[in-house]
């Protein structure tokens, strides 16, 4: 009886099977990743490109030291730093956030050790810096800033915060080693003999 009972549960069975069709993969859509930056996030940079004409003469703010393009966190902790100390110690302003600002010009320099070369002026946390610098077609540019052209203009009371004195001599060595220059998109990109990381400015917009 009991051996019956077992066949029947198998004709049932087999008689009940369906051949089972593999389920088609369905992949999920992309995610979609928010490029925009938290404006409480005073270190991050729009990094995306925008539409416009550039060129060396544009008006351009440091980001930071860039070591990749592909590095999720690409700027370095110092400039991170000195912008936070800067900020803090400024009144946690969101509204007016400081800038380190380069600009060139098309105008001869007015330092008598510039005869003939176009002016530049940068403004960083604690000094403003003028000099003057060559530049080419094919990317080259050398950047001289005569001692008589830096004066230290301190932006409330953060220069003596480890942080913005580190960042200041960094900042000055790089830019006093600059040898070539890239621009694309609203992104300028100066590269420095002996430095591995470039200095990456984005472009002012009015």
């Amino acid at each position: 009886m009991r051996n019956q009972l077992y066949t029947a549960m198998i004709i049932l069975l087999l008689g009940c099977s369906q051949e089972i069709e593999n389920p088609e993969l369905v992949e999920p859509p992309p995610l979609l990743i928010e490029t925009k930056c938290n404006p409480k996030d005073i270190c991050c940079y729009d990094l995306s490109d925008k539409a416009g004409k550039y060129d060396l003469y544009s008006s351009w703010e440091f980001a930071g030291f860039q070591n990749s393009s592909t590095d999720p966190e690409p700027f370095d902790n110092l400039t991170c730093l000195a912008r936070i100390a800067v900020f803090s110690l400024g009144g946690e302003d969101y509204s007016n956030i400081f800038k380190v600002t380069l600009q060139f010009s098309k105008e001869d320099s007015k330092l008598s050790e510039c005869h003939n070369l176009a002016s530049f002026n940068v403004r960083t946390f604690s000094n403003e810096i003028e000099g003057c610098f060559s530049s080419s077609k094919a990317g080259n540019l050398t950047f001289f800033a005569p001692k008589e052209g830096i004066e230290f203009i301190p932006y409330i009371n953060t220069s003596n915060t480890f942080p913005v004195l580190e960042f200041e001599a960094d900042f000055l060595k790089a830019i006093e080693s600059v040898e070539s220059f890239e621009i694309k998109s609203n992104k300028l990109y100066l590269t420095s003999k002996g430095i591995s990381a470039k200095l990456l400015f984005i472009a002012i917009e009015d």
